[in-house]
């Protein structure tokens, strides 16, 4: 778990909410259930690890963030704390399971030498029935200082139950300006900012790992490549080997914003922000030579491998699929 030694390290969208947080915390008016719940990257992990460090921390008061040094922060870094839980699935995109739950249930029904124990749930829409179930029964019954805090970018997937015994918590959306503006900070020149911002789909957090990791922005660029192989279409064999060098989970909801750029670029002229990242002569060609509603259909279909792209299935063939349909007129 990283560190947050200052409120510097926050964006400034989560300034508001942070705030009130931290106040009711230190009042001991936090809920056993807390449900934070905005877009994907908008930085809800970094407000709840933020939160609970500052709780922990033995030298932070008042609405001042964790102090980075003391053992407790040192503790919670380097994943060790013994008040604090994360739960998440064993692989991105798979469920939460009862057994999981169950673990995270026992430890917070221990004796601790605190007064806070807490257990970060991410995202908690994918917990499983069986493991929401099993949650619901702590947060109408909890032990004596627990304290659940549950992350959702779609908080409408959880069960009713487990929304009303939770205090809901919005994180808001940076419009472009606001995002941007911060994520110079972290660049040398604003065509930089714009295109991680881009390749990030709009997610500020993600746009900031593209700006400061390598490894990142590598993927970026390889994705970039194989977009760019799909809009020249030379032939299933090329673009599917291609695709095969990305990682599915980022390429197909890349896959998709080109689509609604092309079809932005026939409906107004002018390609959007992800768009500007190709050749606008290829761009043009591939949507005009589409059609508006080969568009659409193949935005149906994207959505259709976007929810395949966590399943095992036949790497070649996944990819091949996804050339043959960006072939067919």
């Amino acid at each position: 778990m990283d560190a947050v030694t200052t409120t510097d390290a926050l964006p400034p969208w989560l300034y508001a909410p942070w705030e009130r947080l931290i106040r009711k915390g230190r009042e001991g008016r936090l809920p056993t259930g807390l449900l934070v719940h905005g877009a994907t990257g908008v930085g809800k992990a970094l407000l709840t690890r933020a939160l609970v460090q500052a709780l922990l921390c033995q030298r932070a008061t008042g609405t001042e963030a964790a102090c980075g040094e003391c053992n407790a922060c040192r503790s919670l870094a380097g994943g060790v704390h013994p008040e604090v839980l994360t739960l998440e699935p064993e692989e991105a995109g798979k469920e939460i399971l009862i057994a999981a739950a169950r673990e995270a249930i026992e430890f917070l029904g221990l004796s601790g030498s605190g007064k806070l124990r807490s257990v970060l749930i991410r995202p908690a829409d994918s917990l499983n029935t069986n493991a929401a179930n099993a949650m619901l029964k702590t947060l109408e019954e909890p032990p004596p200082g627990a304290m659940l805090i549950l992350e959702a970018a779609q908080p409408a997937r959880l069960p009713a139950t487990i929304r009303s015994r939770c205090q809901m918590v919005e994180i808001p959306t940076p419009d472009y300006t606001e995002a941007t503006a911060w994520l110079r900070g972290f660049a040398d020149d604003a065509s930089s900012v714009e295109e991680a911002y881009a390749a990030s789909l709009g997610r500020p957090l993600a746009a900031r790992e593209i700006l400061t990791d390598a490894e990142r922005m590598g993927r970026w660029e390889q994705d970039r490549e194989a977009l760019t192989t799909l809009l020249r279409s030379p032939g299933v064999t090329e673009m599917a080997a291609r695709m095969q060098r990305s990682l599915p989970e980022s390429l197909i909801p890349r896959i998709q914003a080109l689509l609604v750029a092309a079809q932005r670029l026939l409906v107004t002229g002018e390609p959007d922000a992800f768009g500007r990242q190709f050749p606008r002569d290829l761009l043009e060609a591939f949507a005009r030579q589409t059609g508006p509603r080969r568009l659409a259909a193949l935005s149906a279909e994207a959505a259709v491998w976007q929810r395949q792209a966590t399943r095992q299935l036949n790497p070649q063939l996944r990819m091949e699929d996804i050339a043959l349909g960006f072939l067919r007129k």
